[in-house]
């Protein structure tokens, strides 16, 4: 008798553990359902710097928000910009993400969310892509700077900030054609 209740409960244990490394995991399994967003997820930091796309590359401490949601920045840092003959003036205000296609934008504080100091991929003042804008920094325990190269820079793994700016590509200089 104890045996038969468990064999009729044995194949929803065998169901629910199949599903179980899904339960809690931000990645959904692969299959024909509907993914989320329309890009696809990078890989995490040293992709994104490694893009040529990106225009401009700041450490800034986001130091509040506007009413609308826009972020107030100190700029700490410039790695990266594509200012004519060197003349790059940061924004002092990030609005946020851009919509592809639309004239919306998503507001700083919806996209991230805190106040913080991060490293900031910028067209203009918006947010360069959905995905991969923005890294936090933080001090590390010997007290250099870190930088949080996950996707989305949600933290760990933390790495010197000195050996990713290294990496950083310089801009090329633009090549005249007679």
């Amino acid at each position: 008798m104890r045996l038969t209740f468990f064999f009729r409960r044995l194949p929803w244990i065998i169901l629910a553990t199949a599903f179980a490394r899904h339960a809690f995991s931000d990645e959904r399994p692969p299959g024909p359902g509907a993914k989320t967003g329309g890009d696809k997820l990078p890989p995490g930091l040293m992709q994104a710097i490694a893009n040529p796309a990106v225009p401009t590359i700041v450490d800034a401490t986001i130091l509040g928000f506007n009413k609308e949601g826009h972020g107030k920045i100190k700029v700490n840092a410039v790695y990266k910009h594509e200012a004519a003959k060197g003349k790059f003036v940061p924004p002092q205000l990030v609005r946020g993400y851009g919509y592809a296609g639309t004239d919306r934008i998503a507001p700083l504080r919806v996209v991230i969310g805190r106040e913080g100091r991060y490293l900031l991929f910028l067209k203009g003042d918006l947010l360069h892509s959905t995905y991969n804008n923005r890294f936090p920094i933080r001090e590390g325990k010997n007290g250099e700077l870190e930088i949080g190269v996950g996707f989305n820079g949600g933290g760990g793994p933390w790495k010197p900030l000195k050996e990713i700016i290294e990496k950083i590509p310089l801009r090329k200089a633009e090549s005249k054609i007679p």
